[in-house]
C-alpha cells in the first residue's frame, strides 16, 4: 500500500483493499438501494442519489460478524484501523451521474475518509476530488479518481468532486465516512455547510 501526504490535512492511501474485498464493496454498492435527497449545501438545489449508514449501522454490522459486509471490509482496512478509538458518525455512499453538479462545501467538526469504489476508471472519465484553500477559491490538491484509493482529510477543508464525464460508466461510486472530532473545539454538523472555514486542526495531530 502506498501512502503520501500532498497537504498537512490530507493523507492518501492507494491499493487499500484486496482484489476480492474491492470487488465485494463495488458489488454491494451496485446492489444497494438509493434515495434522492443528499445535497452538498443547505442552499443547493441539486439533490443526489445516496445511501446513508449511521453509527448504529456500523455497530450492527460489526456485531453480525458478516466479514463481507462493506462496512466491516472498510473498518478492517489499514487506514481505518489506524483510527482505532475514533467514533464513526455515519457513512454515505455517493452514487453520481453525468447529470450531477457539485458545490464547494466542507464538514465542520468532522474528519472524513473517502473511498473510491469503482474498480475500473480512466483519467478521461473525470470524477476528480478537488480540495481548496481556506478561501474556497485556490486549489491546493486535486485527486484523480483512482480505484481502491482512500483519502483521509480534515472536514474543514473546502472541497468538491467532479461528476463522471459523458464517456464514463453510468455511475461513479464513492463512500464518505465521517468521524467524530477528538477535539471539542468545533461541534459536529449534521449537514455539510456552504461556508468555508480555516482548517485549524492538522491530521498530523490525530494519526
Amino acid at each position: 500500500m502506498k501512502v503520501f501526504e500532498p497537504h498537512p490535512n490530507i493523507k492518501v492511501y492507494d491499493n487499500v483493499l484486496s482484489f476480492n474485498d474491492a470487488l465485494i464493496v463495488e458489488e454491494q454498492c451496485l446492489d444497494n438501494d438509493y434515495t434522492i435527497g443528499w445535497k452538498d449545501t443547505p442552499q443547493s438545489e441539486d439533490r443526489f442519489l445516496h445511501s446513508s449508514w449511521d453509527g448504529r449501522d456500523w455497530a450492527n454490522a460489526a456485531q453480525s460478524g458478516e466479514i463481507t459486509h462493506f462496512l466491516n471490509i472498510l473498518g478492517s482496512s489499514q487506514p481505518f484501523t489506524k483510527l482505532d478509538g475514533r467514533i464513526v458518525t455515519r457513512s454515505v455512499i455517493n452514487c453520481n451521474t453525468i447529470a450531477d453538479s457539485m458545490s464547494v462545501h466542507n464538514h465542520i467538526g468532522s474528519d472524513v475518509m473517502l473511498y473510491y469504489v469503482n474498480r475500473e476508471w480512466k483519467p478521461e472519465w473525470g470524477g476528480e476530488t478537488v480540495f481548496y484553500d481556506e478561501s474556497g477559491k485556490e486549489i491546493i490538491y486535486t485527486s484523480p479518481y483512482v480505484p481502491n484509493r482512500m483519502i483521509l482529510f480534515a472536514g474543514e477543508l473546502p472541497h468538491r468532486y467532479n461528476p463522471p464525464s459523458r464517456v464514463a460508466p453510468k455511475y461513479r461510486f464513492s463512500i464518505s465516512t465521517f468521524f467524530e472530532r477528538t477535539s471539542e473545539e468545533e461541534p459536529t454538523e449534521e449537514e455539510p455547510k456552504s461556508s468555508v472555514n480555516k482548517p485549524d486542526i492538522s491530521l498530523r495531530n490525530i494519526l
